[in-house]
């Protein structure tokens, strides 16, 4: 389902990708992005989303600056960083991140141990990786059972509804 769909009222997990484009611009996806986020500051979308999610999501913003900032290529980002590291001097896009969550009210889960192994189940049970398990494993933990995301895997747990930003 669209983002735009999303039930007034009701609670929805927001996923690390929803963060990235709305600070990220990228056509046909960030638009919508940054729309729904409005509709959590209006307060007819009440949101939950976990530290790892926002974590992810400040890491990939952090990435995404230092491509744009000093153009480099995408292929082997970490690697170069890592050779380089001042490639992240004067960075301030992925700070945005915390701020967004904590401006707009977003419940935040902290990942404990219980957590972890639980969703280390459910990557199992469902065939995803680590953090896209952690987000099941919050959401099973707090009921919520819809999420804001742009990633296809979710589409595959019968168990949530899946609300997604418009494509082209």
């Amino acid at each position: 389902m669209a983002l735009i769909d999303f039930p007034d009222g009701e609670t929805c997990y927001i996923d690390t990708n929803i963060f990235y484009y709305h600070l990220v611009t990228t056509p046909f996806v960030s638009e919508d992005c940054s729309d729904f986020l409005k509709l959590v500051e209006l307060g007819r979308v009440r949101a939950i989303t976990s530290s790892v999610a926002v974590a992810e999501a400040t890491h990939k913003v952090m990435l995404a600056e230092v491509v744009q900032r000093h153009g480099v290529d995408h292929k082997g980002l970490v690697s170069r960083i890592k050779r380089h590291p001042h490639l992240l001097d004067g960075l301030t896009a992925h700070k945005a991140v915390s701020d967004s969550v904590r401006s707009l009210r977003i419940g935040l889960e902290t990942i404990g141990l219980d957590s972890i192994a639980r969703a280390a189940d459910l990557s199992s049970q469902h065939r995803r990786l680590t953090n896209d398990a952690l987000a099941l494993a919050v959401m099973e933990k707090t009921g919520v059972m819809r999420i804001a995301t742009n990633d296809d895997d979710f589409d595959r747990v019968g168990s949530i509804t899946v609300f997604k930003p418009r494509r082209a």
